[in-house]
């Protein structure tokens, strides 16, 4: 006997318990196929009832089924029904772990009756790894339906808040078997980069719901207090991968915003051989590779690549070959790195360390015929500690720990001290902004004499 394949579009029982069942078969033709007299013969009465059941559930839930009929007298009764499931129902047998933030998802279906059952609905998971943008498949009409809605619903939140997520996936059709929000998701075996920089422009790319923001690196702060090392640097433009309103992407708006300086942990994204070739494009199902890189280049190029300035097209195209790095961490600092304390630019001790002779006494006799200085004497001398810092508008308190006598000049002028009970303390204070020079002076200093010094704002 003849058999088909379809949907059934209508159900209806007539006259004598005949059931008709409109079905649209895979090459798009329609036909009515019959179960006769459901009220009618008993001995068969549950086989008919069970057939029009069969048909019903396979209506009411949008699922295939397989009819054999007989042709006999120009009608099709049914002789057997199968409903064929749209679920996905093996399990992958190798999997793997991708993680990074979700920046496309998207629902669909496909119609294609054939001998091998229908393709069941499916959501693709688009998410930002190390390596590029990766699509992921999730199967919407797995044996736990709420288990698969839940994923989406994980990789919507996610993408609305910019967390980043961490799938399981078999690696032969990337079939998401499970999804886990997690915001510190792992970098999947990349080393991080850490550096601070100041943004410069916050730019939407192609990609949805993903941003491309230039910073400037600006040289590190050493030991504590911010000091600067008065050594050469070379500020970079860089390019940065963020994820619309994701917490690192808030972070960075403020900076923009406000002129901020912000410390950047990062991920070196996967470089491309040849600059020029353009991101693959998908074909069917395959995965696109389109890297971070790729959809950067693309954001800088294709505006500059419209103009007939041949000039701004040579510029753009040196911004588009920059790597782009995909963000994983930002901290939000001061302009000067910190509101309450001076950054340091130069910091001079050198009476202090090496005493005020320490080029004088070479030559100079003693009992031992060998030179010795003011420190190996243990002599005391008149020394001071010179910083040249950069403060933010407030009142300062210079803080002092010693047991020497020590005078507090402030661009040159003293200012007043205030000793604690304890009697090993000293506090001034001066209203400062912009560059100033702080000096301490001991006027009984001993090279084996140590002090702590800390600069704060209160106000």
């Amino acid at each position: 006997m003849p058999t088909e394949r379809g949907f059934v579009e209508t159900l209806g029982v007539g006259r004598a318990g005949l059931v008709e069942a409109a079905v649209l078969h895979g090459d798009g033709s329609r036909a009515i196929y019959t179960v006769a007299d459901l009220d009618a013969d008993p001995e068969r009465f549950n086989e008919r009832l069970s057939k029009f059941g069969i048909l019903r559930d396979a209506m009411d839930r949008a699922e295939p089924v397989e009819i054999e009929f007989d042709r006999s007298d120009g009608f099709r009764p049914v002789e057997s029904v199968k409903r064929l499931t749209r679920d996905a129902l093996e399990r992958p047998a190798e999997t793997s772990v991708a993680s990074g933030m979700v920046v496309g998802l998207s629902v669909s279906f496909e119609v294609n009756i054939n001998p091998f059952g229908e393709a069941s609905d499916r959501a693709m998971l688009a998410l930002l790894t190390g390596t590029g943008v990766v699509n992921f498949v999730i199967r919407l009409q797995a044996p736990e339906r709420h288990a698969a809605m839940a994923m989406v619903d994980i990789a919507r939140d996610a993408q609305a808040s910019g967390a980043s997520v961490t799938v399981t996936f078999g690696t032969k059709n990337r079939e998401v078997t499970q999804i886990a929000r997690d915001d510190l998701a792992g970098a999947s075996g990349q080393e991080t980069e850490q550096f601070s920089a100041f943004v410069e422009e916050i730019t939407h790319t192609p990609v949805s719901n993903l941003m491309l923001v230039a910073v400037t690196t600006a040289p590190e702060f050493v030991l504590e207090g911010n000091v600067v090392p008065l050594e050469g640097f070379t500020p970079e433009l860089r390019n940065l991968a963020v994820v619309y309103n994701s917490p690192e992407y808030l972070l960075l708006q403020a900076a923009l915003r406000n002129k901020l300086r912000v410390e950047l942990m990062t991920l070196r994204p996967r470089e491309r051989d040849d600059p020029d070739k353009q991101p693959d494009e998908p074909v069917g199902d395959e995965i696109p590779r389109n890297d971070v890189t790729g959809i950067a280049r693309y954001a800088e190029a294709k505006p500059a690549a419209m103009s007939g300035d041949s000039k701004l097209r040579t510029e753009a195209m040196g911004k588009a070959t920059r790597a782009t790095y995909l963000l994983r961490g930002a901290t939000l600092q001061h302009a000067l790195c910190s509101a309450s304390r001076p950054v340091w630019i130069e910091v001079n001790r050198r009476a202090l360390d090496l005493g005020p002779d320490e080029e004088c006494i070479e030559g100079l006799p003693s009992s031992d015929m060998r030179p010795q200085t003011i420190r190996e004497l243990n002599l005391p001398y008149r020394a001071a500690w010179i910083g040249y810092g950069c403060f933010n508008h407030g009142v300062y308190r210079i803080q002092i720990a010693t047991d020497r006598d020590v005078t507090v000049f402030v661009d040159g002028e003293e200012i007043c001290l205030h000793r604690d009970k304890a009697g090993d303390t000293v506090f001034g204070h001066a209203c400062l902004e912009g560059d100033h020079e702080i000096r301490i002076v001991f006027e009984n200093w001993k090279c084996k004499a140590k002090f702590d010094m800390d600069v704060y704002r209160i106000r």
